[in-house]
């Protein structure tokens, strides 16, 4: 008998190993993604400007990347003691208008310089649920404690989705022309508004994710969020609160992940990571001991060989 429906996916036409070049943006769920990854130590930077939830805020951040422009410090607003930015993270905000310059410009500027030689930006989005300043009317990326009277709250269009995102993706195109996008929608729910609203919500990311696939080559689909809500379908997998998937649920999509977009080669690479990564993590019994300074010595000989193998990977 058959206790769950299962999602099965083919082999990636691409692949992904650790010499490709990858920036990860978006939710939190891009940040477990991405913490694996570099776990793992592929050439990945993860969420660099922090989680961006909003379709059209993550258009905005690559169009910064693209143009490497500086923020306009005429921007920055105080809250709670921060200089914060609608456009970015809280934790790229500083104490003074001069620290969260240098922290946002920095992750601007070090992004851009990247974007030609990038192989595959991975974009988890979060939800269509947005809110607008009442100041200059643009969607921001996080509201950082502003009072509510600050914004207007609205879903976003699935055209209007599709229209921010296919504008920047084909820009980033035409100046990187062998990049690949790979889309999800983050299994993480946003019940603020209500279930209902977040169903409607993830509907809306989802069929804009289909149209952006249809309309645009270099772009494709990984169903990180089917996998939790069709496949494991079970509040076992999420943590205490309900909403974010647990552990277990992040190691079972990252299975997938490997399993989708890794060849033979990147398993066996990741597997002598693992051991080494294990070796790191020993409690010797008896740190003087022969048998220590030997496994201490050949851990060390691994290490040196993928270092050389592959020089961007530090342990």
């Amino acid at each position: 008998m058959t206790f769950r429906t299962e999602l099965n996916l083919n082999p990636s036409p691409f692949n992904i190993s650790h010499q490709h070049s990858i920036l990860m943006l978006g939710s939190c769920f891009t940040s477990h993604i991405g913490d694996r990854l570099q776990k793992y130590k592929f050439n990945c930077i993860s969420n660099p400007f922090g989680t961006i939830f909003h379709p059209v805020a993550i258009a905005k951040t690559i169009a910064y990347i693209l143009e490497g422009r500086p923020i306009d410090p005429s921007d920055l607003i105080l809250s709670q003691g921060l200089m914060v930015h609608p456009d970015f993270h809280s934790s790229l905000a500083g104490t003074s208008v001069v620290i969260s310059q240098e922290k946002m410009n920095t992750a601007i500027d070090h992004t851009h310089q990247l974007v030609r030689q990038l192989d595959y930006l991975f974009i988890t989005l979060g939800t269509s649920i947005g809110y607008r300043s009442l100041k200059n009317g643009k969607i921001v990326a996080n509201c950082h404690k502003i009072p509510a009277s600050a914004f207007t709250k609205e879903t976003t269009s699935i055209e209007t989705i599709v229209n921010e995102l296919q504008k920047v993706f084909s820009h980033l195109h035409n100046v990187n022309q062998t990049i690949k996008i790979i889309l999800t929608v983050s299994p993480v729910r946003h019940i603020k508004d209500g279930l209902i609203a977040n169903s409607r919500s993830k509907a809306q990311l989802i069929l804009a994710c289909e149209q952006l696939c249809q309309t645009l080559p270099f772009v494709s689909y990984f169903p990180a969020y089917e996998w939790l809500m069709d496949d494991l379908r079970d509040y076992r997998f999420f943590e205490a609160d309900l909403i974010h998937p647990n552990t277990q649920a992040v190691d079972y999509v990252w299975q997938k992940f490997s399993d989708h977009y890794f060849d033979n080669t990147t398993h066996e690479i990741n597997r002598r990571i693992e051991k080494i990564n294990k070796s790191l993590e020993h409690r010797p019994f008896n740190p003087d001991s022969k048998e220590h300074h030997t496994f201490v010595n050949n851990t060390e000989k691994e290490i040196q060989l993928l270092s050389k193998e592959y020089p961007w990977m530090k342990f």
